[in-house]
């Protein structure tokens, strides 16, 4: 669900970045998720563990939530997660899973459209706007990285490296992307310290 702005108070914001080349902002940032590692790895699903609460705490601020389209802004009410998965060649498709309140409900579904997803020929499922778009690269660490983007796209992009262990503590770098029309490094600071609320409070 969705409702079109017609009053959005960045709009002289918006146009001013969305008229550049990369309208796009980037910042990478460490994160301890032993709490999401270890609750992961109880459920046999740490890609789907750290996607679904990075989606919750997404959700909670609505910067994240507008969207251009069609020359119009739009707010939603709720995004979902979309997942990058690699498929059985080794290519990689696109998934998308509906945001269940409760993570046990969310984890079983999101198990069940990856297994019926990684045995269908589609690459591409779900074409909305109404998800933040979630990739790993699980074989590197990196410090930051520019993934590719459409200007007439603003979906946020979050993408994170491999598991970094110390002292009994899981880090990982992430990437957020997105549309500096809609979203400033106050928002994102917003996002991290959610995402690290909700992540504390993981038993």
């Amino acid at each position: 669900m969705k409702t079109e702005i017609t009053n959005y108070k960045r709009l002289e914001l918006f146009n001013y970045y969305n008229n550049k080349d990369n309208p796009f902002l980037y910042v990478t940032t460490r994160i301890d998720i032993t709490n999401l590692y270890n609750l992961g790895k109880v459920n046999k699903s740490c890609y789907g563990t750290i996607g679904y609460y990075i989606t919750l705490a997404m959700n909670e601020i609505d910067e994240f939530k507008y969207r251009y389209e069609n020359d119009k802004i739009y707010l939603y009410k709720e995004i979902m997660p979309s997942y990058t998965q690699m498929l059985k060649d080794n290519t990689i498709g696109f998934f998308a899973c509906p945001l269940d309140k409760s993570y046990k409900s969310f984890i079983k579904e999101f198990k069940r459209i990856n297994k019926d997803f990684i045995n269908n020929t589609n690459a591409f499922q779900n074409n909305g706007q109404d998800v933040v778009w979630l990739s790993c690269s699980p074989w590197f660490t990196f410090t930051g990285i520019i993934t590719p983007y459409d200007k007439s796209i603003s979906i946020p992009q979050v993408t994170w490296d491999k598991f970094t262990f110390e002292d009994n503590k899981c880090y990982i770098n992430m990437c957020i992307m997105v549309h500096h029309g809609f979203v400033d490094g106050y928002h994102i600071g917003l996002f991290i310290n959610e995402l690290n609320k909700i992540i504390s409070n993981i038993k």
